[in-house]
């Protein structure tokens, strides 16, 4: 009987820990999926950090536009991925980490969060023009929330074919003074395409 008794008890015991290790197992993988990588592919893209953003900022638009899976799990990891990179005095700090502001972020969304949070606080690159400040903005190439490129606009306005058409998709148009002028009207479009009324096709406008 007491050996009935202890083979029961080691057979309860041995239960309670299969149970642990698999719960534990279950929460390491559900823990581990929110650091994962969004996509498979993707192409890399620009994230340009700029004068008057803030850690909620970052971590916010690079959840809206498609490479954190998980806020706070993102937010761990700049806590406690390695900055190898001193930050600069106005920089935003997240832990004993930070991040440098005025500066170009080469991401993807084929990175981890860890991957990621590495690239946030070490690969900046400084754009000397935003000495000054620098103009709104996130994404070289764009994107559109939720991540997936922006149509370029040769995609955009790729109907475009004369110059009524140009006229009609609100494109530049050449002065009255121009017309008087030399008796030409010309039209660019947002792709930097120009058409002459009266004449078929059309030229890369100066600049363009």
């Amino acid at each position: 009987m007491k050996h009935s008794g202890l083979a029961t008890k080691v057979a309860i015991f041995a239960f309670f820990v299969i149970i642990a290790v698999i719960s534990l197992t279950v929460y390491k993988n559900i823990w581990d999926r929110r650091f994962e990588a969004l996509r498979k592919t993707a192409t890399p893209v620009t994230f340009m950090v700029t004068k008057g953003f803030t850690l909620e900022g970052i971590v916010n638009n690079l959840y809206d536009y498609g490479f954190v899976k998980d806020k706070d799990a993102f937010k761990y990891a700049l806590v406690h991925a390695k900055d190898s990179t001193p930050g600069k005095e106005d920089s935003i700090k997240i832990g004993t980490n930070t991040i440098d502001v005025q500066a170009n972020y080469e991401v993807s969304q084929v990175m981890t969060a860890w991957e990621l949070a590495s690239v946030m606080l070490n690969k900046g690159v400084f754009n000397n023009n935003c000495s000054g400040g620098c103009p709104p903005g996130m994404f070289y190439p764009e994107l559109l929330p939720g991540g997936n490129l922006a149509p370029s606009a040769s995609e955009v306005y790729g109907w475009v074919k004369s110059y009524e058409d140009c006229v009609g998709a609100h494109g530049q148009l050449s002065s009255e003074q121009y017309a008087q002028k030399t008796g030409i009207r010309k039209c660019v479009t947002p792709d930097s395409r120009e058409f002459t009324k009266g004449k078929d096709g059309w030229v890369e406008a100066v600049g363009g």
